[in-house]
């Protein structure tokens, strides 16, 4: 199955295609192409790419102190991502490849897991250990898409994800991870524009075994429930073992679009994740589930004038996740776990929207100038019943940025600047249990607390310079970097920095 979804990824990438020579044409290919960055891939036959392939290898690092516990204070990741896309008879076909090798140093409170910020997951154990962990991660993905009739097309979206993590310092864990996603779709043509359909279903698995190196010293752990609310274990000496979490994913989404002298697509979607969490392959035990409703919406359109193009989009989404505990006892006589009585105990909502507008001055088949500017809005509300907990903030985003290509001799440089800040409205944490003074309590959600309702300033700058080396292909060198400052209350004044670079080849 693997090595299909590979083939089917690269496919576009192995052939010839028409392209340009820089990301300015890129980014207005996708423009173009309406239903590109929708979930319906049978829009891809009412609104095809243009052919292209892209290559990108690139290194990235950021590290400081304004940063979630979870994240380490280093952070490095080499990265190799391909795509491209091509007409195949009457099939137009998407298709991508991305490999990424992390190094994360110097996080903690997660003992398990890849990403320790999915909050289907929400039952999964900490540490207070300043460790490292290995990372690497593959994703293929493909779209097909097929008239049907001069009306109706058909498309399939295929996604898989195959990740792998290693912890460095007991107590530690490896942990294994994949993924698959199937969106089919049908998308109808009118005279009134154009409406698609798609379904979702996604499965999704991690398993995690924890360890230690050092036999002799069993390790700590706490097995969170939600905001600061927790029990204890260790790993070592017959603790904890393998965990399990295993999610099964619903939903879909409908489009409109419409493409006259003036470009518009819009998307509603929703998905319901429902997850299962359990320790031992042998005996399960239950350490709880979780059901997560999503639901997004996003609209855009542009247009324009001769060589100036606008666009404008809007975007809002709604997250919440439920944690239902359980309470187990064990049964002797057949030796299972039961479930005596399970509980509803965290509610977990993060809502957001945002507005913004491009302008980009068209020169050949990419841009010369692009600005933009941005106003979002973020709402965290958590919740946790008994005893009673609250984890919530509200923050104001604003972006402004500029990119500007410069023709050197036969190639070019695009040279891009923007500035993003953030303002708190206000923020809590409330925790009224007993255990005020651990670890949880006392460290992990105030830190968090303090960074994410951090008053903060973005700044980045970053410049690509790209070059023909053949008739149809271009090879590009590109550099990225940028600096948060943020006041974090009681911890102060963090910093965050950030660099990248990149060889990209277009073709």
């Amino acid at each position: 199955m693997k090595k299909c979804l590979l083939f089917l990824a690269l496919v576009p990438c192995a052939l010839a295609a028409q392209g340009g020579n820089d990301r300015t044409v890129l980014k207005l290919n996708e423009l173009d192409a309406l239903w590109s960055s929708s979930s319906n891939a049978a829009g891809l036959v009412i609104s095809p790419y243009r052919e292209f392939n892209a290559l990108d290898v690139r290194y990235g690092w950021q590290g400081g102190d304004y940063r979630p516990m979870q994240t380490g204070t280093d952070v490095s990741d080499l990265q190799f991502d391909t795509q491209g896309a091509k007409q195949i008879g009457k099939v137009q076909v998407w298709g991508r490849f991305r490999y990424n090798n992390i190094s994360d140093k110097g996080s903690s409170y997660n003992t398990l897991l890849y990403d320790p910020f999915d909050e289907r997951f929400l039952y999964t154990a900490a540490d207070t250990v300043a460790g490292a962990w290995k990372k690497q991660s593959y994703e293929m993905q493909f779209k097909a898409a097929m008239p049907l009739t001069d009306y109706l097309a058909a498309g399939l979206h295929v996604r898989y994800t195959d990740r792998i993590a290693a912890g460095q310092i007991d107590p530690r864990a490896e942990s294994y991870h994949y993924s698959i996603v199937v969106k089919p779709a049908i998308a109808f043509r009118g005279g009134f524009g154009s409406i698609g359909l798609n379904g979702l279903y996604t499965n999704t698995f991690e398993r995690s075994t924890p360890s230690i190196s050092n036999t002799q010293v069993n390790q700590k752990v706490y097995l969170l429930k939600g905001l600061g609310n927790w029990v204890g274990e260790q790993v070592g000496g017959g603790g904890l073992g393998t965990m399990y979490f295993r999610c099964n994913t619903w939903g879909g989404a409908m489009q409109y679009a419409y493409d006259g002298n003036w470009k518009l697509f819009s998307e509603l979607s929703w998905a319901r994740h429902s997850t299962k969490i359990s320790e031992s392959p042998t005996q399960p035990k239950p350490h709880g589930n979780t059901v997560r409703d999503e639901f997004t919406f996003s609209s855009g359109a542009h247009f324009g004038n001769g060589d100036i193009l606008h666009a404008v989009s809007a975007e809002a989404s709604l997250y919440i996740t439920k944690g239902v505990e359980p309470t187990v006892t064990w049964n002797t006589a057949e030796g299972i776990w039961v479930v005596l009585t399970e509980l509803e105990q965290c509610r977990m909502r993060t809502a957001s929207a945002s507005l913004a507008y491009h302008l980009y001055k068209a020169e050949g088949s990419g841009y010369k100038t692009h600005l933009q500017a941005g106003l979002g809005f973020e709402d965290k509300a958590d919740t946790y019943a008994t005893p009673a907990s609250v984890f919530s903030y509200d923050n104001i985003l604003a972006e402004i940025g500029a990119e500007h290509r410069f023709a050197i001799g036969q190639g070019s440089i695009l040279v891009a600047a923007s500035v993003r800040g953030c303002k708190n409205l206000q923020a809590q944490y409330v925790y009224s249990g007993h255990r005020t003074g651990t670890a949880p309590v006392s460290e992990l959600y105030p830190h968090n607390m303090a960074v994410y309702s951090a008053d903060r300033l973005l700044g980045s700058l970053g410049a690509e310079y790209a070059f023909p080396v053949s008739e149809g292909t271009s090879l590009a060198f590109c550099i990225e970097g940028s600096g948060t400052g943020a006041l974090c209350g009681a911890l102060g004044t963090l910093y965050r920095w950030c660099a990248a670079g990149a060889v990209k080849l277009y073709f």
